[in-house]
């Protein structure tokens, strides 16, 4: 099974960002009950004794609840060139010393190499296939400042299950480990 760790985005976040949908024309929105922000990828995992040992280390994991807020829409460029459209979440010192936590713990209990990507906290809201410059520009221009969408608190991570659905992935929530408060 395919496994990430992610932190909800909470239903006011949630509401606010999905506003956006349908504003540039030619993207594949993601759905809104997707919405999360990425804390380490873990790929396929086999055997019950490897979820248990990853279920072990999130759960020894202390770390105080955090704020995420929402900074300005990004743009990540795909191979074949496909993009994807996301919010990025501001690099606040709890939010990084979250992922440092999660890092360290899924390295030792389930081997992962060193994450060598800088992190990029954000959510992701949709792909475009064929993006065209002259469109994206004045999107992203628009949208550069998002007096709307207000910080939020998250109290938990999650351990999700990533599944291939007919039109995009459908995470299933296996666990959900306790921020302090």
């Amino acid at each position: 099974m395919r496994l990430f760790i992610a932190l909800d985005v909470g239903s006011p976040l949630r509401e606010a960002i999905a506003a956006m949908r349908g504003s540039l024309a030619g993207v594949r929105w993601v759905d809104p009950a997707t919405y999360h922000v990425t804390l380490r990828f873990i790929g396929e995992v086999s055997g019950r004794d490897r979820l248990e040992d990853i279920d072990m280390a999130l759960s020894a994991i202390r770390a105080p609840a955090v704020r995420l807020q929402p900074t300005a829409p990004g743009i990540f460029e795909r191979d074949g060139g496909q993009q994807t459209l996301w919010i990025g979440i501001e690099r606040s010192a709890t939010l990084l010393h979250l992922h440092r936590k999660v890092d360290t713990a899924m390295r030792r209990a389930a081997g992962l190499a060193v994450e060598r990507r800088r992190f990029v906290p954000h959510v992701t809201i949709g792909t475009i296939a064929t993006p065209s410059p002259d469109m994206l520009a004045p999107w992203l221009a628009r949208w550069s400042t998002l007096p709307l969408l207000q910080p939020v608190d998250t109290l938990h991570l999650t351990l999700f299950r990533s599944l291939r659905g007919p039109d995009e992935p459908i995470y299933e929530n296996l666990a959900e480990y306790d921020l302090a408060g």
